[in-house]
């Protein structure tokens, strides 16, 4: 993975569970800076953590992420916020898995809880091309609203809706679905029950498309059988074994085979390789239905092997 040294320059509480770092490169300038993208922020050698873009300088060289604090989460929250301002971490370069398609269609962004980052980027580039578009935001309650106020500084007014379940009950997402113009873009961020519960929804919509990012992998794939099978490297036709309780990048790593990783959750792409023969288990949470159907590349931190073997462009 390509990392820049950046410096935090400032931290913010948005709310009692999230927290607003800015950080500034020490050299250079950061490409790629688009609504959607993230960067990949190494806080060790062994801890990689993904986080969405919400704001950035037009000089590139400082961003601002919003991150939740995930108490029972794998520990990466944690230490971001520990981070105290004036540390440096190593980012790498921007990289958008969840394109705001360029379009003249009416846009409706649902973001639920801190979801909402990417989407505030979306919403500031919507509102400056004067493109059709509402936002609705679904808290738990207004005290954990995070991006609120990033959301009503653009002066979004009527087009801005802020859901709070404690104050305003359950939404009724079906409804909404149905209002929606004939035809639009819908773009989802959130976590997987609120996400579900939209897609689900979505079939009220009168045509258009649904444009959704995952906190986490489907949550299916928690279910789904494993068992071994070998891999071959087309380079060198090196066979390794991947046991059922290990996985295609800890395998490459531990021979030596150099290959980026990130997020280990099948989120963030770092890791993906093409597939020269074999079918795939797919059981990331990143590429659509369509590019799993194409068997021409994969997630080597969860997917696998549907039959016995892979011959991977390695």
């Amino acid at each position: 993975m390509d990392t820049q040294t950046a410096r935090l320059i400032k931290k913010t509480q948005l709310s009692p569970d999230t927290m607003d770092f800015c950080f500034e490169l020490l050299q250079g300038r950061f490409s790629g800076l688009e609504p959607g993208a993230h960067v990949d922020v190494r806080l060790s050698d062994d801890l990689v953590r993904q986080y969405s873009i919400w704001s950035w300088t037009q000089d590139g060289r400082q961003i601002n992420i919003a991150v939740k604090c995930e108490a029972e989460g794998r520990g990466g929250s944690l230490v971001m916020h520990q981070l105290e301002e004036g540390a440096s971490v190593d980012i790498g370069s921007p990289r958008n898995h969840f394109q705001l398609e360029s379009n003249d269609r009416y846009v409706t962004l649902v973001a639920g809880g801190i979801g909402a980052t990417p989407l505030v980027a979306m919403a500031r580039q919507l509102l400056n091309t004067g493109q059709r578009f509402q936002v609705y935001y679904l808290v738990r309650s207004k005290e954990y609203a995070a991006m609120d106020a990033k959301f009503r500084a653009l002066g979004l007014d009527e087009w801005y809706h802020l859901h709070c379940d404690d104050t305003d009950g359950q939404i009724d997402l079906s409804s909404a679905m149905q209002a929606i113009p004939a035809g639009s873009d819908l773009y989802v961020c959130g976590p997987e029950p609120m996400l579900n519960a939209v897609l689900e929804a979505g079939s009220a919509m009168r045509g258009g498309t649904i444009h959704f990012e995952r906190f986490a992998a489907a949550s299916e794939v928690d279910q789904a059988p494993t068992r071994g099978f070998d891999i071959e490297l087309n380079s060198s036709g090196q066979v390794f074994h991947v046991s059922n309780e290990d996985t295609i990048l800890n395998v490459l790593r531990a021979n030596d085979i150099a290959i980026d990783f990130g997020c280990s959750e099948g989120l963030c792409g770092s890791c993906i390789v093409d597939v020269v023969e074999g079918e795939v288990d797919h059981r990331d949470g990143i590429l659509t239905p369509e590019e799993q159907a194409l068997n021409s590349y994969m997630c080597t931190c969860v997917s696998r092997a549907a039959g016995s073997k892979l011959i991977l462009d390695l």
